[in-house]
């Protein structure tokens, strides 16, 4: 699914317009990831939750040449599927 599918999808279920729906996804991602970025868990309910995790940096091998490579430390983002999206899909 697109997110102009979602949109479209979520729009005719909650009966709001598009631009509605849209302005709220756009918002969504801006506060996921201001509370993200400051550390914290974003718990959505019914579909999982985000949090952030710091990988240390490690060596790694290049499969097509072998040589080994660094790769740098990096905050990343995790995702958990909740416990009733999980078994609705199953």
């Amino acid at each position: 699914m697109t997110k102009n599918e979602l949109i479209a999808a979520i729009a005719e279920d909650a009966t709001k317009s598009k631009a509605d729906v849209s302005a709220v996804l756009a918002s969504l991602a801006n506060v996921a990831s201001k509370t993200l970025k400051a550390g914290n868990d974003l718990t959505l309910g019914g579909i999982g939750k985000l949090s952030s995790a710091k990988r240390e940096a490690r060596q790694a091998r290049n499969p097509s040449t072998g040589a080994m490579i660094d790769v740098p430390a990096k905050t990343v983002v995790k995702f958990k599927v909740a416990k009733d999206l999980a078994d609705a899909v199953a």
